[in-house]
């Protein structure tokens, strides 16, 4: 080989690697983007699961409100009214 095939090579070899790495860092430029993408639907995710998780607590404490509201009202109409006070005392067992 001589000198202008050495040089003719190597630059061919030269635009080969700017090539590759004009594409590499192209690469990079996407997947960058798609991790900040990710990133920001992973935040939006967790702030949606937190906010379902506050809502499930109230819900659950709304639940037991009603069952404690419930309790009240079977004891009260059932237990402490004028009839169910008669018929509590005339079928106790004694």
């Amino acid at each position: 080989m001589n000198d202008m095939e050495l040089t003719e090579t190597l630059k061919l070899i030269r635009r080969y690697l700017e090539s590759t790495l004009r594409q590499l860092n192209r690469q990079l430029v996407g997947k960058d983007a798609e991790i900040i993408i990710l990133r920001q639907e992973l935040e939006n995710t967790k702030k949606t699961m937190e906010g379902n998780k506050q809502l499930f607590n109230k819900l659950l404490g709304d639940l037991d409100k009603l069952n404690n509201d419930i309790e009240w009202y079977k004891k009260t109409y059932e237990q402490r009214s004028f009839l169910g006070t008669v018929r509590e005392k005339l079928f106790r067992k004694h």
